[in-house]
């Protein structure tokens, strides 16, 4: 099929967000700042890119943006707040005291603003933009069935090879992170990332995508009818031998998590495994006996991993659930939030204002740099009203997935899995702040563009012929 100028642009534009996806957890999680600035910038051009291509072509999108509106809406308010809080243009009773000290204590005039630190703000509103740019690129390039299965085999294979890499490091003395000696974490298997819980929920979204596309695919071999013998012909024919690719991964990337001895990461990575299974279930006509086929062995096969590979984990679940210093910081994270409800701190500048607000209560000389609960920093950051609209906004588009699980019959996986993985980085957040590292954010926003591109597709019956033209020029 000779391509056309809509496929030449959608393909580019597909095959830089796998590049993408391929560099996200390189150096370091992206999680430092030319790296994290590198991966925005990168999403952003890409966004351009793509918006140009359909320009030109005049492409039709095959989505319903009516239904997406909301959630676009909610996440700009969040993004226009942090603008204003960055601002110097603000009224002077809304500036952080600390401007006015600092005026005083120089003997000078400074603008002041909301945002205790402007660097800061920009910088986490940046990489808020840059998530948004990967979710729609994914949401435009992943409509097609077969290239939104082709980019989460790829994904899957991109973070075995990382689960490998972890492994061959862990099992090697587990001294360096790429080609750097490891400074923290030693008896921890963290991969290319410094932070054993922010891998884990990395490798949770990889495990996840490798097991909910082996709960699809044997729903697809299994037979629909035919009985006991029929079920034991296919299950023997060299048809299931598909499955040993991802099996295969499934098992690396799981050992590479139970090793993290991540207990909030294996905890939530658990939860969204154990509500896969009912998740693909939903609206499913006849077709709870094929889950359960595949469901049954892949989840025997991870205990055994667990069994195999848990000690450092298990080690660690017999000590106090949650650091000494957690519940105290959380208290003082929320007495920081009732000072400034309505306009916040200033988004991304938590490690300042909590400074502020630090007594003996926290006693470990960390310098508390993040809250370790997502929710509670965005609230302290960005002011209560605007944090619910950004969390209000990724729920309605996992809520819209949610709903379009029953009436997706052949692309059902994905907005599972995008259901699933909220699930799974909406449990961590709780404890951990994995999502304010970019390389799992940007995984994130790339599984959820997937499902979203899936479950708010337009009317499939004004759309069947485009979708049809897509799946054919899919890769």
């Amino acid at each position: 099929m000779t391509p056309t100028p809509t496929s030449i642009h959608l393909r580019l534009a597909f095959w830089g967000l796998m590049l993408l996806i391929v560099w996200a957890p390189m150096p370091l999680g992206s999680n430092r700042p030319w790296s994290a600035a590198l991966l925005a910038g990168l999403a952003g051009l890409l966004l351009i890119g793509l918006a140009a291509g359909n320009l030109r072509a005049g492409r039709r999108p095959t989505v319903d943006w009516g239904r997406l509106r909301l959630p676009f809406g909610l996440a700009g308010v969040a993004i226009v707040w942090a603008i204003v809080q960055w601002s110097t243009w603000t009224p002077e009773a809304w500036h952080h005291p600390v401007w006015r000290q600092a005026s005083a204590a120089l003997d000078m005039p400074l603008k002041g603003r909301i945002t205790v630190n402007p660097d800061a703000t920009l910088s986490a509103l940046m990489n808020l933009l840059g998530y948004l740019a990967v979710f729609w690129v994914t949401l435009e390039t992943a409509q097609s069935r077969r290239r939104a299965a082709l980019a989460l085999n790829i994904f899957v294979g991109i973070v075995a090879a990382y689960a490998a890499y972890g492994l061959a490091v862990f099992f090697a003395g587990n001294e360096t992170i790429l080609f750097m000696r490891k400074w923290d974490y030693f008896g921890a298997l963290t991969s290319t990332f410094v932070n054993r819980n922010s891998y884990a929920t990395y490798a949770g979204l990889g495990l996840l995508c490798a097991v909910g596309l082996l709960l699809d695919k044997a729903r697809n071999l299994a037979p629909r009818s035919g009985g006991r013998r029929r079920l034991v012909r296919r299950l023997n024919s060299p048809a299931h031998l598909q499955l040993a690719p991802l099996l295969v991964a499934a098992l690396i990337i799981g050992t590479a998590l139970v090793l993290t001895g991540s207990r909030a990461g294996v905890a939530a990575a658990a939860a969204a495994l154990l509500a896969l299974p009912a998740l693909a279930m939903l609206g499913g006509r006849g077709g709870r006996l094929r889950q359960i086929i595949v469901a049954v062995p892949v989840l025997a096969a991870l205990l055994a991993v667990l069994l195999f590979a848990g000690n450092p984990l298990m080690e660690r679940f017999e000590k106090d659930p949650l650091a000494t210093d957690r519940l105290p910081a959380f208290a003082l994270s929320l007495r920081a939030v009732e000072d400034a409800p309505w306009l916040g701190t200033g988004y991304g500048a938590f490690y300042e204002t909590f400074a502020s607000y630090r007594d003996l209560s926290v006693s470990s000389p960390s310098s508390w740099k993040k809250a370790h609960n997502t929710y509670l920093e965005n609230m302290l950051g960005l002011g209560v009203p605007a944090a619910i609209s950004l969390n209000l906004a990724i729920f309605l588009v996992a809520a819209g997935a949610l709903r379009a699980i029953p009436a997706r019959r052949k692309s059902r996986v994905f907005p599972t899995l995008a259901v699933a993985a909220t699930i799974l980085v909406g449990l961590h957040a709780l404890v951990d702040f994995s999502l304010e590292i970019p390389a799992v954010a940007a995984t994130y926003a790339f599984i959820m563009g997937i499902g979203a591109a899936h479950a708010f597709r337009a009317d499939d019956t004004t759309v069947s012929g485009l979708a049809t033209a897509v799946d054919q020029e899919a890769v």
